[in-house]
């Protein structure tokens, strides 16, 4: 007998709820949900890992509640290189070539030697988790299996990044999972070819689909628990009618899901996209200053993970100040000073906007 579907939709006029019987939670912009048909993804990271997860999910709970400013960042995203090897129409990505440069500098790296020593720096100051973020695609660095591992190594709890998983090969998965990767969350968008077709430009379907059962039946091959996985649905009005359908398909072989607002990165939907008739997300204080940063490909560190919203609120470069530095400093003192107090008049406001320009995928 077919299995009935976990993940039911309710109402009408389009995606209006989703029920899952064990774990779900609201991100903190009100723009993802994660949905489990298993546990708490951090229950089962502090299971593995130990008290020391336990402390840095207690630390990070304080920042994002506004009740402690910890004195290093407890997450720091390294964006590589401005790269990637697909086109996605709801990303920047995708702009022709003078566009895009409004958002990054092709050629120019973060290397691999300096994140290396950033991250030996936050492990001797209070850091606790890093990520490979911005606006790249991470498997394409050689140098990213080294970095995972030595992460763990100097004592980050949780590592992790973002992939379309084109390039996700045994060898890569095979180093990180021995390396320590504790997330691994993969951009899948789609439950047929014809859909991802229109969502991931330049990829194939099957390919990434093998990529991710190939993965998961390596991390069970080396008896590992971690990383965990987790699949991503950018939800549009492309693809939501195949919401049902992606998650009843991978729900009993990933951790967990990522259901996803496209943010619209130029005030409009991406060319193809058809018009989403959905309020903006509410507005509020937004925390990630207080307990991130994403240091860019070309120095520049902003104050939260999203590159694009975040570009005019650069509190700091590498070339001119410590990481450590930039955080205690002026302009990003300021800047959660204003987000506490929930005053948008100064540089406040690109938070504000950065809210409204996410449309919710659902209301719960």
């Amino acid at each position: 007998m077919p299995k009935p579907d976990k993940f039911p939709h309710a109402g009408s006029g389009g995606v209006s709820r989703l029920v899952s019987d064990r774990f779900q939670y609201a991100g903190s912009r009100g723009v993802s949900r994660l949905i489990s048909d298993r546990l708490d993804p951090n229950a089962i990271l502090e299971a593995e890992i130990g008290p020391a997860y336990r402390e840095y999910r207690r630390r990070w709970n304080l920042a994002r509640t506004f009740a402690e400013d910890p004195p290093f960042p407890l997450h720091v995203d390294y964006e590589m290189k401005f790269a990637c090897n697909l086109r996605c129409p709801m990303c920047l990505m995708s702009l022709p070539p003078e566009k895009r440069a409004g958002y990054g500098q092709a050629g120019a790296e973060l290397g691999a030697q300096t994140v290396a020593d950033l991250i030996d720096e936050g492990a001797a100051s209070g850091q606790m988790a890093m990520g490979f973020g911005g606006l790249w695609e991470p498997l394409l660095s050689p140098h990213l299996p080294e970095l995972v591992e030595r992460a763990r190594r100097k004592g980050l709890v949780d590592v992790m990044f973002n992939t379309n998983g084109l390039l996700l090969t045994e060898k890569t998965g095979l180093e990180l999972i021995r390396g320590g990767l504790t997330r691994l969350m993969i951009s899948l968008d789609a439950d047929t070819r014809a859909t991802y077709d229109k969502m991931r430009v330049g990829s194939d379907f099957e390919t990434v689909c093998a990529n991710i059962k190939n993965f998961l039946k390596l991390r069970k091959k080396l008896n590992s628990r971690l990383p965990l996985v987790r699949l991503s649905f950018c939800l549009t009005a492309l693809n939501e009618h195949e919401l049902d359908a992606f998650m009843n398909r991978w729900r009993e072989e990933v951790d967990f899901f990522s259901i996803q607002s496209y943010g619209r990165y130029d005030g409009a939907a991406p060319p193809g996209f058809p018009a989403q008739n959905r309020q903006p997300a509410p507005a509020g204080r937004c925390a990630q200053p207080h307990k991130r940063l994403l240091v860019r490909h070309n120095g520049q560190v902003l104050p939260c993970c999203d590159a694009s919203a975040a570009a005019g609120l650069t509190v700091g470069r590498l070339q001119e100040e410590r990481l450590a530095d930039i955080w205690r400093g002026r302009p990003l003192t300021e800047l959660r000073q204003s987000l506490k107090n929930e005053d948008y008049s100064g540089p406040a406001a690109l938070c504000l906007a950065c809210r409204e320009k996410f449309q919710p995928p659902f209301t719960f």
